[in-house]
Formats: structure tokens, C-alpha cells, sequence
């Protein structure tokens, strides 16, 4: 609903309003159709020696990147190694090392996530635990800021096109003397719990099935400033 709050600025009493100043608040949408498939994944492994947990979690993440060659669809590979201890009769004991990696993955397809998955359980050492996120599909960033431009745009248009309509109504000559955006409605992604997360990928597995697809509706929100002379 557009709110409209008008300023008179009289300049000459009784006689006229030479000016007038309006403020409405105007919002545009646009329906996009998601076009990635966001997914988070991590290993942990835990070991008396750390090279060892170096060794398979390198091996994992060569394996990423061999399926990312161009480093345009995940992000991550960087693991974390932290010594382990345990505490009796206030003492601390050393119980070995445990170590972390995470990657976050935007696919085109649920036929690229399972052919990771295998990929990566292919490589995965045994004694390395997996954690697999939600699947959702959503709407790429680069896609938002494409529709965003053009919401602008829409906006700009909606505000020049009630300018117009200022002028027939108050016999004024009114003009978009300022705009201010107010930002968007963030984009949620639509998830899809894994069954499978905190568990081993078994290799016999059945694949993941695609998650549910919906459009999604991007707004923006503008306020615009009018200013109303009279017509000479």
C-alpha cells in the first residue's frame, strides 16, 4: 500500500500554494526461479597423529578441487587440526589430534552433487566421519544482482509514471525530485533435510533426490520524493 504525506510550502498566502512536496513509498517485485542447489558438507577425523589426518584430509580436498578445476562452484578446503586432551585426578592427558573441513558447494544439478558425493566417499579414508547438510535450492547472487538493476529501473519508472499522474491531479508541473532505496526482502533458500548427515557416505547408497523447487519473489522498496510548481 503506498503512503503519501504531503508538505505545502506557500508562498504566497491565500492567493496560491507555489509549492508543494510529496513523499510516497514505492516497492517493486520480481519472481526469479532459483538456479543453484546449495549444499554444506564437512569431515572430521580423529588421530594420535596428526600426519595422518593431514594426509586424508588433503586427499579430500584434492579431490574437490579436481571436480572444481576453476574454483567457481565451492568454497572451503581449509582444515582445521587441534590436539585433543582428557583430564583425571586434575591432570591433563594428550589423547591425539582431531581435524575439521567443510565445504560449501553451488550446483546446477542433483546429478553434480551425487557425482561428488561418490567422488569424495571414493577417497575418503575409513576412519573419516561426514556431515552432510540441507539441500536447497536458491537464487544465485549473481542472478539477484541482475534483478535487482532491474527492480531499480521499475521502481524509477513507477515513481516518473505517478509524477505524471501529481500533475493531472493538483494542475501542478511535479517532477521525482529524490529517491532513496531501501534495500530487498532476502531470498530464503527452500531446504531439504539429507537423511544421511553424521553418517559415513556409503558408496551403495541410493542417490540424493532432487529438492523441491519454487520460485522465489525479490522486492524492492523505495522512497520518492516529489516536488509540485506552479505551472507558469
Amino acid at each position: 500500500m503506498r503512503k503519501n504525506r504531503f508538505i505545502f510550502l506557500c508562498l504566497l498566502p491565500i492567493i496560491a500554494c507555489a509549492q508543494m512536496n510529496i513523499t510516497t513509498n514505492e516497492r517493486a517485485s520480481k519472481e526469479l526461479m532459483p538456479d543453484v542447489l546449495q549444499t554444506h558438507f564437512s569431515f572430521e577425523e580423529e588421530s594420535k597423529d596428526a600426519n595422518v589426518i593431514k594426509e586424508h584430509l588433503n586427499a579430500l580436498v584434492a579431490e574437490v578441487k579436481r571436480f572444481d578445476s576453476k574454483g567457481e562452484v565451492c568454497r572451503g578446503g581449509g582444515y582445521y587440526l587441534s590436539p585433543r586432551y582428557s583430564y583425571k585426578d586434575q591432570k591433563q592427558l594428550f589423547m591425539g589430534y582431531s581435524g575439521s573441513l567443510s565445504f560449501t558447494c553451488e550446483l546446477n544439478t542433483i546429478e553434480q552433487y551425487n557425482v561428488l558425493m561418490k567422488k569424495l566417499d571414493e577417497h575418503k579414508a575409513p576412519n573419516v566421519r561426514v556431515n552432510l547438510g540441507a539441500l536447497a535450492w536458491s537464487v544465485s547472487n549473481k542472478a539477484q544482482n541482475v534483478a535487482l538493476l532491474s527492480l531499480r529501473s521499475e521502481v524509477l519508472r513507477i515513481a516518473q509514471t505517478q509524477a505524471q499522474n501529481f500533475s493531472n491531479e493538483t494542475k501542478m508541473q511535479c517532477s521525482v525530485s529524490a529517491v532513496s532505496f531501501e534495500g530487498t526482502q532476502p531470498i530464503r533458500p527452500v531446504f531439504m533435510e539429507n537423511m544421511r548427515a553424521k553418517a559415513a557416505i556409503k558408496a551403495e547408497s541410493v542417490p540424493m533426490e532432487e529438492p523441491l523447487q519454487r520460485n522465489e519473489t525479490l522486492s524492492l522498496n523505495a522512497t520518492v520524493n516529489y516536488t509540485c510548481l506552479n505551472a507558469k
